[in-house]
């Protein structure tokens, strides 16, 4: 619709809706068209779309301007992993993890929230163990600690972060 406000008005939407307050920019079908095509998308059985949907939108978190870091941090995480790219993937996830469980423990520090997330069985005792092994990995984005600490950064790491932020988004999601 904003091609053809460009194209045939010469004008933008926030420009249209100035000109012509009140108006619509999208029509009632074409509103109505959107919203039974991703109804029926949703509901296909054979790919799950909501889960996938609610995992990168972190719909969980109330913040919303911490709801949109998280997604943009997300989406840079997986392209990470994906490229192979381990040392920012596992700073990313490692962020994701911390800003999580911050939002859901309302703490001040990485450590209260491990500690108050597992006392309030937030997660489970394996998790709670990986997530307090991990955070130390947040300092390698300083490479003299990387040399200090001399820690091999490879796809294990980064795929163990991944399943952990993976699984914590899971239970936060419901």
């Amino acid at each position: 619709m904003t091609t053809h406000l460009i194209k045939v008005h010469g004008m933008s939407k926030r420009d249209y809706l100035m000109k012509y307050p009140g108006e619509k920019v999208e029509s009632d079908s074409f509103i109505k068209k959107q919203s039974m095509r991703m109804k029926k998308q949703y509901s296909r059985t054979d790919f799950n779309y909501r889960s996938i949907a609610g995992s990168r939108t972190f719909d969980f978190i109330e913040n919303k301007d911490l709801r949109i870091l998280l997604q943009r941090d997300y989406k840079s995480a997986k392209i990470c992993l994906k490229s192979t790219l381990w040392k920012p993937a596992i700073i990313l996830y490692g962020s994701i993890i911390e800003a999580i469980l911050r939002e859901k423990t309302q703490t001040k520090d990485f450590i209260s929230a491990i500690e108050k997330a597992y006392k309030n069985r937030l997660i489970s005792e394996t998790e709670y163990h990986k997530i307090y092994l991990i955070k130390d990995f947040r300092n390698l984005v300083h490479i003299h600690k990387e040399l200090q600490e001399n820690i091999e950064i490879n796809d294990s790491w980064a795929k163990t972060l991944y399943d952990i932020c993976e699984s914590i988004i899971r239970k936060f999601r419901g």
